[in-house]
């Protein structure tokens, strides 16, 4: 089946969308012209709250995604039954999400409207958080405890915080950055990681922005989302560009290769792995 974009430009969930296509060409990023379900973000709300798990808490284990091909949000029982259309109006891009459980809200960026919002996690009371200065928001991640927001614009090729009601704008990276995307952080180490699909590095630095420190820098083509399991002392990340998911020590080295084969796409052609999430003991 052929397949055209329908928003006029490349609807890849990318690191690069929002920048021209012939940009995307010059970076050597492959261009797609669209995907017919593209799942960009995804949160399993599946912790602990306070000693009672949050499937208890909220009754039911979810999990919450963004859908750029059909401008939805919805979520679904960890078993996959009871699915649900949480926001179905004023997307346009919908792309990285992030769960505040203690607080009841799900943040979203969207690189079409060029806003960062919340909502309750049933849908209701949406807010305009960040409505200026965004080209291309990305991935989103929470530092609950400390009342921040972070997240990556890979056409500013900045990362930013903000207070999680949008105020208090403040850029963090704004060098050496080239098509940031993904991003987690380890708030007990007081650290921020992110990829760098453009520089094809890793990175981290304190959550001030201050100390960025390269961890792996060769090796890489397209690295994309990231996560952490900082009680292991690893992350994990996913690249677009081999297909591969490894992961390394959290200084980046032994880096290792979990995955290796080609995954294959909706239509037969070679897929390319985005998102990532670790279940870890509780």
């Amino acid at each position: 089946m052929p397949c055209t974009s329908r928003k006029g430009g490349s609807s890849i969930p990318g690191a690069l969308e929002g920048r021209s296509t012939l940009h995307k060409a010059e970076r050597g990023i492959p261009v797609k012209r669209c995907v017919e379900r593209a799942f960009v973000g995804l949160a399993i709300v599946a912790a602990v709250i306070g000693g009672v798990a949050a499937w208890e808490a909220w009754g039911g284990g979810k999990m919450y995604w963004t859908d750029l091909g059909i401008d939805k949000i919805q979520r679904v029982g960890l078993d996959g039954t009871s699915m649900e259309d949480l926001i179905t109006i004023g997307l346009i891009a919908p792309r990285g999400i992030a769960i505040d459980m203690v607080g009841g809200k799900m943040y979203w960026t969207d690189s079409g409207t060029l806003k960062i919002r919340r909502a309750n996690m049933d849908g209701t009371n949406m807010e305009d958080l960040i409505t200026t200065g965004l080209t291309a928001p990305g991935a989103i991640a929470l530092d609950g405890a400390g009342g921040k927001m972070y997240w990556t614009d890979s056409a500013t090729d900045k990362i930013q915080r903000a207070t999680l009601n949008g105020t208090g704008v403040e850029d963090l990276i704004t060098m050496g950055l080239s098509a940031p995307w993904g991003i987690a952080l380890d708030v007990t180490g007081g650290r921020m990681y992110w990829t760098d699909a453009g520089t094809g590095k890793i990175q981290r630095a304190k959550l001030d922005g201050t100390g960025v420190q390269d961890l792996v820098r060769t090796g890489l083509k397209i690295p994309w989302g990231i996560a952490l399991d900082v009680a292991g002392g690893k992350m994990y990340w996913t690249d677009a560009g081999s297909s591969k998911i490894q992961r390394a020590n959290l200084d980046g080295t032994s880096v290792e290769d979990l995955i290796i084969t080609y995954s294959s796409g909706p239509m037969g052609g070679g897929g390319q792995r985005y998102g990532i999430a670790l279940e870890t003991a509780r």
